[in-house]
């Protein structure tokens, strides 16, 4: 069965999106600062505000808010297809011809490079017990993947800023249902 993301309208999305072949891009501080970049513009043209997040090394996973019908894809259009662009442009201008090679692998339709996996997979968050749940297992996600002994020391995520109220890589808004 093919995924298929459903867009409600109004309302709170988790989202996830993996590096093609799972590469661990986003270890790296320039790759890191392209996709929050990216991220963080798709969701100012989209009026929209992130809830919470988590960048792992190979994927990502967010909660966010969007205001109507409709954006759902054009926000995941607009900060993939940018952040694609500026990675592989990057990667291009280091020379980093392995991960070049795997993203040509992967490329589909014309294209050169498939930088992220497939497509997007997200999910309508309906209830406030769902997105309490949803903001504690994006949080609890570097645990799970044994790359944290707990949620307060990874350092790539919304969790200092529902801790202390501390601004992290991302702008987060508290949520609001």
């Amino acid at each position: 069965m093919k995924w298929k993301n459903i867009d409600v309208g109004q309302g709170y999305y988790y989202i996830t999106a993996t590096f093609t072949r799972w590469l661990p891009l986003l270890r790296r501080q320039d790759i890191r600062a392209i996709v929050c970049a990216e991220i963080a513009g798709a969701l100012a043209d989209c009026h929209g505000s992130i809830t919470a997040f988590v960048l792992m090394p190979d994927h990502l996973h967010l909660l966010v808010y969007l205001p109507r019908e409709g954006v759902l894809h054009r926000f995941c259009m607009l900060w993939r297809g940018r952040s694609a662009r500026r990675i592989t442009a990057l990667l291009e201008d280091h020379g980093d011809r392995g991960v070049l090679a795997v993203m040509a692998e992967h490329a589909r339709k014309g294209r050169r490079y498939a930088v992220w996996k497939e497509r997007v997979r997200t999910l309508p968050i309906t209830s406030r017990a769902k997105l309490n749940g949803m903001v504690n297992y994006i949080h609890a996600n570097p645990v799970r993947k044994h790359l944290a002994d707990s949620p307060a020391e990874w350092p790539f995520s919304s969790y200092p800023f529902y801790e202390r109220g501390e601004r992290g890589v991302l702008e987060v808004v508290p949520p609001i249902l």
